[in-house]
């Protein structure tokens, strides 16, 4: 069911952050790095395993629950579910959808910078099919390695037909993260673009956290 209202549904009170992309766009780094800004802040480790591998390191969804700025946080960690080397585990699909509650969460579609690949065209759109509902109401596209951008990203944005296309898709909602850095203030700052976005007020029965 769109919004997850099915069977399994997550009913905790916690907040959904859900990253969905590729394998090897920065999932797992970019989940660190939220976690990094609550009050996991002080975990030693990562809370969920990043690594350089032309393999998928992320094989099932995991999460994470912490408070950020004083709102309880789920952080979801998923699996490549279009990895062309191996079918994509139904199982960890249904999982996903198990995530996703309207008024209740928020998508981040990560793509690496620089790395936008011929697998990553339509992405949205299989992703939509995939988990059976539009998430793009409720998506941030969120561009990892930051640091390695020269100019601005509406200009990197803007000379890339299909990447602009997924951002408009969107409602040009995106965020650019530097997973090197430990200043928090680029994780508040996204959180600061939950609270702006009116996706979350988008169903009656949303008692979101974040409003």
């Amino acid at each position: 069911l769109p919004g997850g209202r099915g069977a399994g549904a997550k009913e905790d009170g916690a907040f959904s952050i859900i990253l969905l992309g590729q394998t090897g766009t920065g999932k797992s780094a970019s989940a660190n790095t939220i976690l990094a800004a609550g009050k996991h802040r002080q975990h030693k480790g990562q809370v969920f395993e990043s690594k350089l591998s032309s393999m998928p390191v992320t094989t099932k969804c995991k999460e994470k629950i912490t408070a950020i700025t004083g709102t309880k946080v789920r952080v979801v960690d998923t699996p490549d579910f279009f990895y062309e080397d191996a079918p994509a585990d139904e199982a960890q699909v249904e999982e996903c959808k198990k995530y996703c509650q309207e008024g209740r969460c928020v998508v981040l579609l990560v793509i690496q910078l620089g790395r936008f690949t011929q697998g990553e065209k339509g992405i949205l759109e299989k992703l939509e099919d995939k988990l059976g509902w539009e998430i793009r109401k409720n998506t941030i596209v969120l561009f990892t390695h930051g640091e390695d951008l020269t100019g601005t990203v509406e200009t990197f944005i803007g000379e890339r037909p299909d990447l602009k296309h997924i951002v408009e898709a969107c409602s040009s909602r995106y965020h650019v993260f530097n997973n090197k850095s430990k200043d928090t203030k680029q994780v508040t700052a996204l959180l600061k673009k939950f609270r702006n976005e009116s996706f979350l007020k988008s169903s009656p029965q949303s008692e979101c956290c974040l409003l």
